[in-house]
């Protein structure tokens, strides 16, 4: 990362890092500002971020995807690779493989590329479009579950079926010994 940062001196670098490390901020060219905390919602609104870079958590994928921003997402584990290929697909991001970001050369060309080439912004603010304009509001639309589930508390559709089975059924208590034995045989 630091080589990227080195190769793009005109971009303007601001790192949430949580670490008091002097010795590492003397080794980052002075294009990068590390801050402990960032008010992500403001920093996403600033006209003059040009891309957004996210490990691809929910919070920030929808974030990311509201604010009409471009976004380099580096997933690390769980729900994120999704998350990244779900924004990348609309082509206003781009899913950076984390074992990648040890080539400075690449990172760099990636990041130049979306600093620059005009599509990503194009494409993010067409998702955004897509967002606010969905036929069906999503808030409004939980509240009018919620007040739904309210007034009918004791509707047969709003119960799961799991709830009026037995304790083995609802656990699938039967079928793990099934399970095992197919795995224990899959092992000889």
């Amino acid at each position: 990362m630091i080589k990227m940062f080195e190769f793009l001196p005109d971009v303007t670098f601001i790192w949430k890092y949580e670490k008091d490390d002097p010795e590492f901020q003397k080794r980052l060219p002075n294009n990068v500002h590390l801050k402990k905390w960032v008010p992500q919602p403001a920093l996403l609104a600033d006209k003059r971020l040009k891309v957004f870079v996210t490990h691809g958590g929910l919070g920030s994928t929808m974030e990311v995807a509201y604010s009409g921003k471009p976004a380099l997402m580096i997933p690390i584990f769980a729900e994120q690779p999704q998350n990244a290929m779900m924004l990348a697909r609309h082509g206003g991001a781009i899913s950076y493989d984390k074992f990648d970001l040890e080539d400075g050369d690449r990172l760099t060309g990636t990041m130049r590329d979306m600093v620059e080439n005009p599509k990503y912004q194009e494409k993010a603010q067409e998702l955004l479009e897509i967002l606010s304009n969905h036929p069906i509001d999503p808030k409004l639309n939980l509240m009018k579950h919620l007040e739904f589930a309210m007034r009918f508390p004791n509707l047969r559709s709003q119960v799961p079926e799991t709830n009026q089975v037995g304790l083995i059924a609802h656990y699938y208590l039967d079928a793990i010994p099934f399970i095992a034995i197919f795995a224990v045989l899959d092992h000889l």
